[in-house]
Order: structure tokens, then C-alpha cells, then sequence
């Protein structure tokens, strides 16, 4: 029992090892190819088609469908415009800008508070 451990383990570590020894250099042809590009209708088309896209539009009363059709009418400049603007928005959106703004509102309030300026917070002493 104990020898078939020892073996297995000696197996197992060989075969961690194997993986790495099948790495090759990358050709300047690999690095440089250019990747696969989705035209400007087929980035709107998707956005358009996310579940949660698909949701805020039926929370507004816009119909899916609807969207879709619109988008096959745009313009070639239309469509790149909005193709340019889904790469360049934030994932979150803009609560981390307002989160940002009430900590630095506070922080300012807390130091002018500490330097006897103002009194704001209860539990701040003045220096004065």
C-alpha cells in the first residue's frame, strides 16, 4: 500500500512536469496576426441582444424587437458612433464617481472639523 502511494505520487509529479516541456517560442507571424474583427452592426446587435440590456429596455416600455429593427436602419456612421461608445463606457456605470465624491466630502468635513474650523461631527475634538 504504501509503495503504490510512493509511485503514484512519483507518476503524478512527472506528469505536472510534461506540460511545461511542450512550450514553444511564439513566431512573429502568431504575435503580429490581427484578431478576428466584429463589424460595427454585429457589436450593437449583440450589446442589444444581453439579457440585462434586453431587461432595462422592457423596464422602459421599449420592445426588443423594436431595438433590433431600428439598429438595421441606422447608418453606417450611426452605428459606429454607438459601436465606439459600448467599448468606451464603464462596466458600472457612474456610482463609483458619486461614492467618490461623498468620501471626499466627508474626509474635507472630518479635517476641517480635527482643525477646529468647523463643527460637523460630534465625535471629532478640535486641536484649538
Amino acid at each position: 500500500m504504501k509503495m503504490s502511494k510512493v509511485i503514484l505520487s512519483f507518476v503524478l509529479s512527472i506528469t505536472l512536469f510534461a506540460q511545461v516541456s511542450w512550450a514553444q517560442m511564439a513566431s512573429t507571424e502568431a504575435v503580429l496576426e490581427q484578431p478576428v474583427s466584429v463589424s460595427s452592426h454585429e457589436k450593437v446587435s449583440q450589446f442589444v441582444a444581453r439579457e440585462d440590456v434586453a431587461k432595462t429596455f422592457e423596464s422602459m416600455g421599449v420592445d426588443p424587437k423594436m431595438v433590433e429593427q431600428r439598429i438595421a436602419l441606422m447608418s453606417d456612421e450611426e452605428v459606429s458612433k454607438i459601436s465606439s461608445q459600448i467599448d468606451t463606457l464603464p462596466a458600472g456605470g457612474d456610482f463609483g464617481g458619486i461614492v467618490g465624491a461623498v468620501v471626499f466630502v466627508f474626509i474635507v468635513l472630518l479635517i476641517t472639523d480635527i482643525l477646529g474650523l468647523t463643527k460637523v461631527f460630534g465625535f471629532t475634538r478640535s486641536v484649538r
